[in-house]
């Protein structure tokens, strides 16, 4: 009789812990800021929104979305830690790193940027989105995903897991955004974005 009473007053207490937890997790970042970097373009813009709305409403955190015209411009405000995440693109990712891609796969271009840019930048690339940067031109620059400071990663440890449900749990694949786009040039896109987060239970 003792020995059940133990048993499920343990039990009790371990499930108050993990809800304990979770709401811990869950809250760990409301009433606090953070500054997301985008490219003056649609692509750019219609993911920054769906970025933003999504870290708001699932954790409460305010996210100012800071466009800039150019990626050195905008490498340069992370570094200097005025930007805390931004999206950016395997292949230009690696020009930068003036590093050979010529016989590397996506996965292998993805690999290298995610290590070096660890190593040199403090920087981690999440997983990636789903679809492809584009040039003026519309050729591809390679797969796209969220990059963020380490130190943003330490305040906001639990960003990684809820960004990265775009891109594992809904892929935005290139049809898809290109979509997104087009129905943000007839409407507002930050409803647009909205309406797409909604559509897929993201939030």
């Amino acid at each position: 009789m003792m020995r059940n009473t133990v048993i499920r007053v343990s039990v009790f207490l371990l499930i108050i812990l993990m809800l304990s937890m979770t709401w811990s997790q869950a809250h760990a970042c409301v009433g606090r800021k953070l500054v997301l970097g985008a490219l003056e373009d649609d692509r750019q813009g219609m993911v920054s929104r769906i970025l933003s709305i999504l870290v708001h409403e699932r954790t409460g955190t305010t996210i100012e979305v800071k466009y800039y015209p150019d990626m050195d411009e905008l490498m340069e405000m992370v570094l200097k830690g005025k930007v805390d995440l931004f999206v950016d693109y395997v292949d230009p990712a690696l020009a930068r790193l003036k590093e050979d891609s010529s016989n590397l796969t996506r996965e292998d271009g993805y690999s290298t940027v995610k290590r070096r840019y660890d190593e040199e930048f403090n920087l981690v690339w999440l997983k990636p989105m789903g679809f492809s940067g584009q040039d003026a031109q519309g050729t591809s620059q390679g797969l796209a995903a969220v990059v963020v400071r380490k130190g943003t990663l330490k305040k906001f440890p639990a960003l990684p897991r809820l960004i990265e449900k775009i891109g594992t749990r809904v892929p935005l694949s290139d049809d898809v955004l290109e979509g997104l786009v087009a129905k943000g040039r007839e409407t507002k896109p930050a409803k647009v974005a909205r309406e797409f987060l909604k559509e897929e239970k993201l939030i």
